[in-house]
């Protein structure tokens, strides 16, 4: 999100005719709103990614360019209900692109709920299928750790991406063209070499297109309500196709969630024979069951590692399957994101 791509969105939140903004010629480089009274204040629009707590505190924590006139304001995707309570003890003023908006400038106040879900964000690169797996597999690595010698996140070379990602050496190189145009990743230090720029930029792109697809999970009901023994006859069932994500793995990483949760794996057959053993085990098909299953895709599989004997989807992965979950899900996303991804930070 560039500066001008925030100022228009803070433009669009405020109400028109409320405030006027120019754009400042003095060593802060900060905008300035000129108020109905008369007065004038500088705007530090800070941008907070999706909005969970992490982002936000990351965000207040950058070097800030202040004067005494000068009005912090952050804005993300959408708050969460974490962030938008930090921001208010703190007095910070906040808008997410959803439409909600705590600001106080002067003698402006807007105070709204949100509009609808939060819109695509807006940036020049197309995800497709193939482009989202190549990047997990991407992301999935540097997360490992793989780094060049002056610290910089490793894209591993065309041919393990494309192993890993079960795509064509063309998908490949066209995903890390796409990826080099946007300023996620640059040239890297050896010849035809490449290096993550904007890990955390690519992680949340990467992951909010993840999150706006329709459901392809298949819900089953079981009349045990305890996550654990589900998990236990799951790995029964399936044996080492069984591939644990969402909470079932965030669970014994972090554990956040409390009472019933559903179990979500992914399960390394395809569909028809899914559904012939889900059926052999009588697990009734249900709108809502405490049991979502869905093939495993190549990029899923191959990237999956096996973790005090239950075979577990990566971290990557795990991340991505609770922010498209329930707003408790989403706290689990963002607590599991600093615990075991905090190269993407």
């Amino acid at each position: 999100m560039t500066e001008t791509m925030l100022l228009d969105a803070f433009r669009r939140t405020v109400p028109a005719g409320a405030l006027q903004i120019v754009e400042a010629d003095d060593a802060l480089g900060l905008p300035i709103a000129e108020l109905p009274d008369g007065s004038r204040a500088r705007i530090d629009l800070r941008w907070a990614g999706l909005g969970f707590p992490r982002d936000v505190a990351a965000a207040l924590g950058r070097t800030t360019r202040k004067a005494d006139d000068t009005v912090l304001v952050v804005c993300a995707q959408a708050l969460s209900d974490g962030s938008r309570r930090l921001l208010d003890e703190l007095g910070v003023s906040w808008f997410g692109l959803d439409g909600a908006a705590s600001l106080h400038i002067g003698t402006i106040w807007v105070a709204r709920d949100a509009r609808a879900a939060p819109p695509a964000p807006s940036v020049d690169f197309r995800w497709s299928a193939a482009r989202a797996d190549v990047a997990e597999v991407l992301l999935e690595i540097v997360a490992g750790g793989a780094a060049w010698q002056d610290g910089r996140p490793r894209v591993a070379d065309v041919e393990t991406l494309s192993r890993l990602s079960g795509r064509s050496l063309g998908s490949v190189s066209g995903t890390l063209a796409g990826l080099d145009t946007s300023g996620w990743t640059e040239p890297g230090p050896e010849p035809r070499s490449r290096a993550v720029a904007d890990p955390s930029g690519l992680l949340d792109s990467w992951s909010g297109w993840q999150r706006r697809l329709p459901s392809t999970w298949a819900s089953f009901h079981v009349l045990d309500r305890n996550p654990t023994r589900i998990e236990e006859q799951l790995a029964s069932l399936f044996g080492s196709g069984l591939i644990l994500t969402g909470s079932a793995v965030s669970e014994r990483v972090r554990p956040m969630l409390t009472g019933m949760r559903p179990v979500t794996a992914y399960v390394d057959m395809d569909g028809p024979a899914l559904d012939a053993a889900a059926a052999r085990a009588q697990m009734l098909p249900a709108p809502a069951g405490s049991i979502r299953l869905r093939p495993a895709p190549s990029a899923v599989a191959n990237t999956s590692r096996v973790v005090d004997g239950r075979r577990e989807a990566s971290p990557i992965r795990v991340y991505a399957d609770l922010l498209a979950g329930s707003e408790r899900d989403q706290e689990a996303a963002d607590a599991y994101r600093s615990v075991e991804l905090s190269v993407f930070a």
